[in-house]
């Protein structure tokens, strides 16, 4: 498939073209070519990630809700259901609803009706780990400790790591080990009430647990570089831009960076990769002095890039994050041309 982005904006299904069909048939109003792609989903990372894309672009519309009062028993629609739910709310939630007192009763609600809809989608296909990956997302949300699944004692030994929804994480580990999304959910919602240790702390150490164990090939191998990402990011938020350099050449990081590359990403297929992931390893590279390891991973990304982590680099505005990748990206070329053979 053909990059059809414009400068400086973001395609959210990278090379999957069927997939993009989908997301065109739901912003024009339909749902057919929705549940086609769905039932041509042949694995379960697969099915994470495509009902995860659909779901962002359905919540904008009752496309969904169309779909399930066609085919009231699909289970495809209700797991979709508890996707555009789910999204709901974290929209809500990231407008700050939960912060303003006229408008907790309207999250509530939207909480309330995602959390029936991961209940009917669960029961239809017990063996399904996305409405339990959903009910996670919702843990993000949940400021007030009325629900005790969010706050479960982590794992035995574990003294670093903060309470949270250790148990839904585990149910999602039983359906689908080390799912990608999972893991990346339980780490923002350990993240959204941090304690005085603060954000970037429990973003670290969680990661560092989560790579002690990981498969060497897994994509969790790159949780330590969105951790790196963060502290990026509060640092120039502080003003501590001085620092950013030496952030990126700090030995845990460039560790990080062996890790995933060589781990990770001599095993993975771009085609089927996050691009979240791939343009994370480019940063990190980039930024590392890797620079023909990054060069490996631009051309895997092609036309591809996302606006996170560009859009925290100091050198532009958040607006401008593509002119931060493009400078990247074209810096290593020159230093490390391509050669035959290299990563596709």
């Amino acid at each position: 498939m053909e990059s059809s982005n414009p400068p400086g904006r973001a395609n959210p299904v990278g090379r999957d073209a069927d997939l993009y069909a989908a997301v065109q048939d739901i912003q024009a109003g339909y749902w057919m070519q929705m549940r086609q792609v769905l039932a041509q989903t042949g694995n379960w990372p697969q099915w994470t990630s495509r009902t995860q894309v659909l779901g962002v672009v359905a919540a904008q519309a009752n496309v969904v809700e169309l779909w399930l009062k066609e085919e009231p028993e699909s289970l495809a629609a209700r797991v979709m259901y508890a996707r555009v739910a789910t999204e709901r709310v974290l929209q809500a939630y990231r407008k700050n609803w939960a912060r303003d007192y006229q408008r907790v009763g309207d999250l509530e609600k939207l909480v309330a009706r995602a959390r029936e809809a991961c209940r009917k989608a669960g029961e239809g296909n017990p063996d399904d780990s996305v409405p339990w990956i959903c009910r996670l997302a919702l843990a993000e949300t949940d400021t007030t400790g009325r629900y005790p699944e969010h706050h479960v004692a982590p794992p035995p030994h574990e003294y670093l790591l903060p309470g949270g929804p250790w148990g839904l994480l585990g149910e999602v580990h039983r359906r689908d080990p080390f799912n990608r999304e999972a893991w990346h959910r339980m780490s923002q919602a350990l993240q959204a009430r941090p304690g005085p240790a603060g954000r970037q702390a429990v973003a670290t150490d969680f990661a560092r647990w989560t790579v002690s164990f990981a498969p060497p090939d897994s994509p969790l191998l790159l949780l330590p570089l969105y951790a790196r990402v963060q502290e990026h990011r509060e640092r120039r938020d502080s003003g501590a831009e001085v620092m950013l350099n030496l952030l990126w050449t700090r030995e845990d990081t460039t560790r990080a960076v062996t890790r995933a590359f060589e781990g990770w990403f001599r095993k993975c297929d771009p085609a089927t990769s996050s691009q979240l992931d791939l343009n994370h390893l480019a940063y990190a590279s980039a930024r590392g002095g890797f620079a023909q390891w990054a060069t490996e991973v631009f051309a895997a990304i092609g036309d591809f890039a996302t606006p996170a982590p560009w859009q925290y680099d100091a050198r532009y505005p958040e607006d401008q994050w593509r002119k931060a990748f493009e400078e990247d990206r074209v810096a290593c070329l020159r230093s490390h041309p391509r050669q035959p053979g290299n990563h596709p």
